[in-house]
């Protein structure tokens, strides 16, 4: 078989930290791909040691706060985050994040949890 399809019905579906969730795994990669929906924002800043994030953004707008710089996204761009750098983020977007290597809870460090009021109205 040239190809692998995982049904939405078979992803897993979550909520983190103000972020909906929709999870595809097991397809036979080192890659982890992941449809995020974001109403507000990701109130939780943290660190993932060994993946690089991956954003492709398909609707909306947002700012994503990494090592406290801000950097504007809108439908349409893509941003590529190297392993080690401080991320949260808020807008409200509709995206898809691509881990390299798939993501592991084990490199993820939690720096803090953010107050939505800390976070600014774009």
């Amino acid at each position: 078989m040239g190809y692998k399809i995982i049904r939405n019905e078979n992803a897993s579906h979550f909520n983190k930290n103000g972020v909906d969730f929709t999870g595809y795994e097991d397809f036979g990669m080192d890659l982890g791909i992941v449809i995020e929906n974001v109403e507000k924002g990701h109130f939780e800043e943290f660190v993932h040691e060994k993946s690089t994030f991956i954003y492709i953004f398909l609707e909306g707008k947002g700012v994503f706060v990494l090592n406290d710089e801000e950097v504007s996204v809108k439908a349409g761009d893509i941003l590529i985050i190297e392993p080690g750098t401080r991320i949260y983020y808020y807008g409200s977007l509709k995206q898809i994040l691509i881990t390299s290597p798939k993501w592991d809870a084990a490199y993820e460090r939690h720096i803090r949890i953010l107050a939505e009021d800390e976070l600014r109205n774009l």
